[in-house]
């Protein structure tokens, strides 16, 4: 396979074409020095076969930080930290680079420091809602010195290049070479190529004479920004050449700008796969330097097939290596069936956003490497028995086993699942996941028994140790006037709806409900044609989810053409139509030829209770210990597994 051949950035020699993005994942000490965690985390990815790991953005500003718990390297302090940090990764055969960057309008300088943000003109940042000031020439310089400082800082800690963050009409360097921020009208004016080319230019000359040619620099760009008012689709490539003359090795292709939900950043699943790689491919005709691309490119077998076409010399993922650390040594291995998806659900940004740090939803070890070590084995070996068959059961019984304990699964339907199956009707990044935890199933010695409903009879034959209860909620049906009539389809009715793929369903649809259920179900019948509303007695969309995965169905829900209606308390169904109670009090109505009823689950402690004493420890993790998403399941899962 073409990913596993070797390549070189500049002087910096590659053993294989993957490379793992800038994920932010706010980690750092609060001295923004790589901490403990950051050393784990990374060492991980490194151990797992990655080629070249690019860190998340280093400030080259002390006044000007990123995030909450972001990195820098602007003052020589800093040296011996990242040293480190480069040495853990350099342990495991991966190469590193520091992702520099002066934040620019995106400073959190402000909060920290009562400093205000600078940029080339004055703009509010749709991140942070703070209004920059523009930045006067004479300032310009000495901003220019601290990305050539950083550089030298990054060299003497013995990282093997930089990548520079120029992308997205985003932080500084990327606000300068947009438009859309930049509305200059001196010699580094927006409208001019020449005039918004010029800081990153004098940049990358600053950085050349300090560190000399021989140190790799990459450079993260926007191939096309796709916003109106934007550098045009031909502006990279007209820069590119430029760019490399001026010391560049290497091109890092993303998309778009940065909004409040960098939607084009960290691209949802309604965006194409590999929806950067025309750009990238385009730059490719007019440089002989590597181009790296990013964007939705989420399994091996999609990289490779970038690589094949020759649109791109290397392929950059972020998210895939969030779920799967070692996604390449099991490439590597052939062992493809083996690496656990991404469901491009968004949980590893909006676990950022109240703190703590990213967490991802499919694999509850990353960013926890040394609270829960991958494969560790338990210091006793117990029996375990894990009710449940769905996805916080199989991750309970997957983790158990990993451990070295021996481990039962009973589950009482005939196939493997639970309501996840249903998800995946719904929403298709979410079935390679399901697929995966099945495999899991059969790879490692856990006696799977399906069919099998838990009672005190079997499971005392089982002489468990511990006790695990994954057996789901209680579906509760709301119930409102008219619930009782033919065309209300609800629980069992619903369910085996959705498995049919809403066969015979056409009209006026009404979907009773918020969460993100309704939401889900709401757009697979919008996306067949038919006319939907979504009504929510509640005032939000997708409760449960974050602000990103909210503004992302959100999107889904207006390509779709639903309806929505929230805060509408329902009065009553009839035949031909759902009453609610408008904001103002009066009650108005749509037309229905079916209402689909979302279930409301609900904590179900009722097999705790009588399992208790079968067993010295029980514990309860999913949906039956409280309603949440895969995350919620596969966190509970792991947490109890690790406690054994």
């Amino acid at each position: 396979m073409k990913i596993f051949d070797p390549i070189k950035i500049g002087t910096m020699e590659l053993k294989n074409r993957i490379v793992v993005a800038p994920m932010t994942v706010d980690y750092a000490n609060p001295d923004e020095t790589p901490s403990d965690r950051h050393l784990a985390y990374y060492s991980e990815r490194a151990k797992g076969g990655a080629g070249l790991i690019t860190l998340e953005v280093v400030t080259v500003d002390g006044d000007h930080r990123y995030q909450q718990n972001s990195l820098g390297l602007y003052n020589d302090s800093l040296i011996a930290p990242h040293k480190k940090l480069v040495d853990a990764i350099h342990a495991h055969g991966a190469k590193v680079q520091p992702q520099l960057s002066h934040t620019g309008p995106e400073s959190l300088g402000g909060f920290f420091k009562g400093i205000q943000p600078v940029g080339p003109s004055v703009v509010r940042t749709a991140t942070t809602l703070q209004v920059c000031r523009e930045l006067g020439a004479d300032e310009i310089p000495r901003l220019v010195s601290m990305y050539g400082d950083a550089a030298v800082r990054a060299r003497a800690a013995g990282y093997d290049g930089i990548e520079l963050h120029a992308a997205h009409s985003y932080m500084l360097l990327g606000s300068f070479l947009s438009p859309l921020r930049n509305h200059r009208t001196d010699e580094y004016k927006g409208s001019k190529l020449e005039g918004r080319i010029k800081l990153l230019l004098e940049v990358l000359a600053d950085i050349r004479s300090k560190v000399g040619k021989d140190f790799p620099i990459t450079l993260r760009i926007s191939g096309y920004e796709r916003e109106s008012g934007s550098r045009e689709i031909n502006d990279t490539v007209r820069m590119a050449p430029l760019l490399v003359a001026a010391g560049v090795n290497a091109f890092h292709v993303s998309g778009g700008v940065g909004d409040l939900n960098i939607t084009q950043i960290i691209p949802a699943s309604d965006y194409p796969v590999g929806y950067n790689v025309a750009m990238a491919a385009a730059i490719k005709q007019v440089v002989d330097v590597p181009v790296l691309v990013v964007g939705r490119i989420m399994n091996i077998e999609d990289a490779e097939k970038v690589l094949q076409s020759n649109q791109a010399d290397m392929v950059v993922m972020g998210r895939a290596f969030f779920a799967d650390p070692h996604l390449m040594n099991k490439a590597k291995a052939g062992q493809f069936d083996a690496i656990r998806p991404c469901i491009v659900c968004q949980d590893c940004v909006d676990t950022i956003m109240p703190g703590g740090g990213s967490a991802c939803a499919v694999n509850a070890n990353s960013g926890r490497e040394q609270q829960l070590p991958m494969k560790e084995l338990a210091a006793k070996s117990k029996s375990v028995v894990v009710i449940g068959g769905g996805m916080a059961g199989m991750e309970a019984a997957r983790v158990c086993a990993e451990r070295g304990h021996k481990v039962t699964l009973l589950e009482k339907h005939k196939q493997l699942g639970g309501n996840f199956i249903l998800a995946a009707q719904l929403l298709d990044d979410l079935q390679p996941y399901l697929d995966w935890m099945k495999r899991e199933m059969n790879r490692l010695p856990i006696n799977v028994k399906l069919g099998a409903e838990a009672d005190e009879k079997i499971i005392s034959a089982l002489k468990p140790d511990a006790i695990i209860v994954a057996a789901g909620a209680k579906l509760a049906e709301p119930a409102f006037a008219g619930s009782e009539l033919a065309h209300v389809i609800s629980g069992g009715k619903l369910h085996k709806l959705i498995a049919e793929d809403f066969k015979g369903l056409s009209g006026d649809i009404v979907v009773l409900g918020g969460g993100v259920i309704a939401v889900e179900i709401a757009d697979a019948i919008g996306k067949k044609g038919n006319n939907v509303t979504m009504i929510n007695w509640d005032n939000r969309v997708a409760e449960g989810a974050g602000r990103k995965r909210r503004g992302d169905l959100s999107r889904r829900l207006d390509k779709s053409g639903v309806k929505v209606l929230t805060g509408m308390p329902i009065v009553a169904i009839t035949k031909d139509q759902v009453q609610f109670k408008n904001v103002d009090g009066t009650v108005r109505s749509v037309k229905a030829t079916a209402v689909l009823v979302a279930d409301l689950p609900q904590a179900n402690t009722e097999l705790v209770e009588r399992f208790k004493n079968l067993a010295p420890e029980i514990k309860s993790v999913g949906d039956c210990a409280g309603f949440g998403l895969v995350k919620k399941a596969i966190k509970d899962a792991t947490l109890a597994a690790h406690s054994l």
